[in-house]
């Protein structure tokens, strides 16, 4: 009995100083600069998505990107092995019903213009990369605007069309009657044009009130894309994706970093040039 009590008496002690030590381990301060090991699992599935709208030249409008910007943009894409997703693989993903790519982003392109069939889409095909346009179908065939023609070839290059209202209005300043018709006449054009559903919508102008909300989530649509800048998550609400807005005065350090910082994407961090980054290899 005495060997038995003993022997109890070892194991408690035992038990009781690894108690103490976890506790103290737990107590210790996290080394500057790490992060929790549980960091990528408390963010989920993240993917950056780059938001174009007009490649040409505009001097002083920051939503028109030189071509030759755009073409070293993409470039860097395929030297660094990112992955460019067509809209369906990026839902997929998004919904956790396929693996992620290493290196996974969706390129986007709002509004229709011409020069997204005349100039970003040979670039692209160079590399086989995929897009997804939110097309305004008011403005198709108006002067610097894509024809149909024009969609139907961006469709067959790769290319998703999903819809980005009719006439392009400020959404909220609409009442519901008039903010449906904006949404699904311009999704039932695309739908009829291209034989294809479209299911996925974007914001013009980047606004939208609850109306608009239960208008999407009523019609069945299962994502949207807000301007607000950030990486598109599965933690977010479906309906306010967030998105890496391209300005033509960021450079292609900048541009880069957004790809691959989140937090500076977000606009969370400050500026800091990376000495060692070499454009010119672009």
């Amino acid at each position: 009995m005495r060997r038995r009590t003993k022997s109890a008496a070892t194991y408690i002690a035992a038990v009781t100083i690894l108690a103490l030590l976890c506790a103290a381990a737990a107590l210790l301060p996290t080394p500057a600069g790490a992060k929790p090991a549980a960091g990528r699992a408390e963010h989920g599935v993240a993917i950056p998505v780059l938001n174009y709208h007009s490649i040409g030249v505009a001097h002083g409008n920051p939503y028109v990107l030189p071509p030759d910007a755009f073409a070293r943009q993409m470039n860097y894409l395929a030297a660094q092995h990112y992955t460019p997703l067509t809209l369906d693989a990026f839902v997929r993903v998004l919904a956790g019903q396929m693996p992620s790519p290493n290196k996974p982003v969706l390129l986007t392109f709002d509004d229709g213009y011409a020069n997204n069939a005349e100039t970003a889409m040979p670039i692209l095909r160079e590399h086989h990369f995929p897009a997804t346009l939110f097309l305004s179908t008011g403005l198709v065939d108006l002067p610097g605007y894509l024809s149909w023609q024009q969609v139907r070839e961006l469709a067959e290059a790769n290319w998703d069309v999903m819809p980005h209202t009719v006439t392009h209005p400020h959404l909220p300043k609409l009442d519901q009657a008039h903010q449906r018709a904006e949404i699904m006449d311009a999704r039932r054009k695309i739908e009829a044009v291209l034989g294809k559903p479209a299911p996925v919508f974007a914001y013009p102008y980047g606004e939208y009130n609850r109306t608009t909300l239960r208008i999407l989530r009523k019609n069945g649509f299962r994502y949207a894309f807000s301007t607000d800048d950030g990486w598109a998550t599965n933690r977010q609400n479906p309906y306010k994706l967030k998105r890496i807005v391209v300005r033509s005065e960021d450079s292609l350090e900048t541009w880069a970093r957004k790809l691959t910082d989140r937090d500076f994407a977000e606009g969370k961090e400050a500026w800091v040039p990376n000495l060692s980054f070499q454009m010119s290899a672009f």
